[in-house]
């Protein structure tokens, strides 16, 4: 499998994974932005459903759509005589059929409000609504129409708020569906790919195609999905290391063959490797597959991701999504990263693990630099109504994977991976829904650890540290560190940090661990050789903007600046040295302070700071010979 990988490689490392994930990002949203757009709660929703069979006639080429759905509900209250489903007012309700005879309904409000006999709670009622109309009216085009080089091609999204534009449902991140039928009718030469396994294809008299689709696993609404289009189909079984295997089919545009017959086969492995981190294919008894559509990026659909393209990092984004999206589903949209920002660095897993740990780096580089590039921002996702700000790929996705880099950091490989298989298996949430609580509690009970703050200050609130490292050389063997740091967002002062450091020497090195713990913080360590370099978080494990900044390395017992604290002046001396110019930096790295000396050796140099305000800042004294930088405060006293 590694050489495969490798060709694949070619291929694919020339694209700029900065650019994939903002198609990624695009595919998995809407393309509406809408404000108040959520589907609130309705108060004829008090059911359970057991199952949909989804029956749909569609053209690729012709925007509408007919058909029925057949539900099958379970009450919850007792004295159910009314219900609801949501669906645009768009689309036409022709009737609602139960046990032969017609109910009487009213739709209104993007809702149809059925009235029935009286049921007692655990009380049964099997319908079928009838109706027809053009999806492509709804706000949030979750039906969309449009042409490959081959065809015309239909094709669904319905994440986060569209599944109502297109079928009767109840959409709600609360009930899974227990079980789904599809019955897709399409014209002749088109195939239909939608969740679940191919039971059969029929054949009408007027050449028409039904293509039949059975998912016998809970599903939420929003994962439901079919597309149409000329697919070719390749297919093949994937051999995990139980001995098990997952049948795999690729629905692919005629055009895209010549790509696919080697991109796709990089699919294996990464199955192998999360069904080796994270437990069984949550559908094996079904499948797992690909669609093309018509949108950049993909979509996670339950056992057939919607797919632009099978570039290495977008087929493992969503086959990650099959057990952190669709086996576990986030239970409420302020919990997304819980999808997203497990999908992200579940990629980053795959690049780490099958191709190198140099394109994990490079994907832990980006995800931090995007992460950092906005000052706010919570992983935990406050307002849901703003789709574009919900599906933030520099927040929901990048910092969200970050973070979970860093509490891997924080726990351990050990207790990290056992805290993910043991959450991804929990039967209380398997094939359910799941909020960010129940993720770390795993992540408590298999490192032993109380990792409230951590959730607090990353997950919960916004922005993260700036960093400024400022190392010295005290002697052959001791470094002295000076370390700072400021916040982005008001909502956190500070940001403990295990913060490694790589101490290079002209014949060893060390990686050392620093428990950073205050704003401003000296640390001296003996490290038993001459330090030559210095590198910060050489395998980026951090979610930080970092700045570091050497001395020339000679003992510091040979400058003296005086008074320190100071209010109005500060008196430089460098024994043996002779200065000729000095800078004032603050912790930030902005120069406030230049100053031309021209002074014999050993003379004492005066600088104005009373016009500094009160704060921390770095002394910056040049001479022919070397650079030292020191640390003093300034204070009114």
């Amino acid at each position: 499998m590694r050489g495969t990988l490798l060709f694949v490689l070619c291929s694919w490392v020339s694209i700029s994974l900065a650019q994939h994930y903002e198609d990624l990002v695009k595919g998995e949203r809407q393309t509406y932005y809408a404000k108040n757009e959520t589907r609130k709660k309705r108060s004829g929703q008090a059911y359970d459903i057991t199952y949909h069979n989804i029956k749909l006639s569609i053209n690729p080429a012709v925007r509408q759509i007919s058909g029925s759905v057949i539900s099958k509900l379970t009450a919850l209250e007792d004295n159910f005589t009314s219900f609801s489903f949501d669906l645009d007012n768009f689309m036409t309700v022709d009737s609602i059929i139960s046990k032969g005879q017609k109910l009487v309904f009213s739709h209104q409000n993007d809702e149809v409000i059925i009235q029935t006999t009286a049921l007692s709670k655990g009380g049964v009622i099997e319908l079928e609504l009838f109706y027809h109309g053009n999806p492509t009216l709804n706000v949030q085009k979750a039906f969309s129409y449009d042409f490959q080089k081959d065809g015309p091609i239909a094709w669904t999204l319905s994440q986060p708020y569209g599944a109502y534009g297109w079928w009767p449902c109840k959409q709600q991140l609360a009930d899974k569906i227990d079980s789904l039928d599809m019955e897709i009718t399409i014209p002749k030469g088109n195939k239909a790919a939608a969740n679940g396994m191919l039971i059969k294809v029929d054949t009408l008299p007027n050449e028409d195609l039904i293509f039949y689709w059975k998912h016998r696993y809970p599903i939420a609404t929003y994962l439901v999905a079919v597309a149409v289009t000329n697919y070719y189909e390749e297919s093949h079984y994937i051999k995990l290391s139980s001995g098990d295997s997952v049948f795999h089919v690729d629905y692919l545009y005629p055009a895209y063959k010549p790509a696919a017959d080697t991109l796709r086969w990089a699919i294996d492995g990464q199955m192998r490797l999360f069904d080796s981190l994270f437990g069984t294919y949550p559908f094996i008894k079904e499948k797992h597959g690909h669609a093309q559509f018509g949108r950049g990026g993909g979509m996670e659909h339950q056992t057939m991701s919607f797919m632009s393209d099978l570039g290495f990092d977008l087929m493992a984004h969503e086959l990650a999504h099959q057990w952190f999206g669709d086996k576990i589903t986030c239970g409420s949209w302020r919990d997304l990263w819980l999808n997203e920002g497990f999908a992200t660095y579940i990629n980053g897993l795959a690049r780490e693990n099958l191709i190198s740990r140099e394109y994990f780096t490079e994907f832990l580089s980006i995800c931090r630099d995007r992460a950092t590039s906005q000052p706010n921002g919570a992983v935990y996702a406050y307002d849901t109504t703003n789709v574009g700000e919900l599906f933030s790929g520099n927040i929901r996705y990048r910092k969200g994977a970050i973070v979970l880099h860093m509490l891997r950091w924080e726990i351990g490989d050990s207790a990290f991976f056992a805290g993910m298989y043991n959450y991804a298996q929990d039967p209380d949430l398997c094939y359910d829904f799941a909020n960010t609580p129940d993720f770390k509690y795993y992540m408590e009970q298999t490192s032993g650890k109380d990792l409230t703050n951590f959730f607090d200050i990353w997950i919960y609130n916004e922005g993260f540290p700036s960093l400024v490292t400022r190392w010295n050389r005290k002697n052959a063997t001791q470094i002295e560190l000076q370390l700072n740091q400021t916040t982005s967002h008001t909502s956190v002062s500070f940001f403990p940090l295990k913060i490694p450091y790589l101490l290079k020497g002209e014949t060893k090195d060390t990686l050392i661990i620093v428990d950073h713990n205050s704003p401003n913080q000296n640390t001296t360590i003996d490290v038993g050789f001459e330090v030559q370099e210095l590198i910060y978080d050489p395998q980026i494990w951090l979610l930080a903007k970092h700045t570091l900044i050497e001395g020339n390395h000679v003992n510091l017992q040979n400058i003296t600046i005086y008074p320190n604290p100071t209010q109005n002046v500060l008196n430089v001396y460098v024994k043996d040295l002779k200065i000729d110019r000095v800078e004032v930096i603050t912790l930030l790295g902005e120069q406030v302070l230049k100053q031309e000396v021209n002074e014999l050796k050993n003379a004492i140099t005066t600088l104005d700071v009373s016009f500094l305000s009160n704060g921390m800042y770095f002394l910056k004294v040049h001479s022919d010979e070397q650079t030292i930088i020191v640390r003093f405060n300034k204070s009114t006293f």
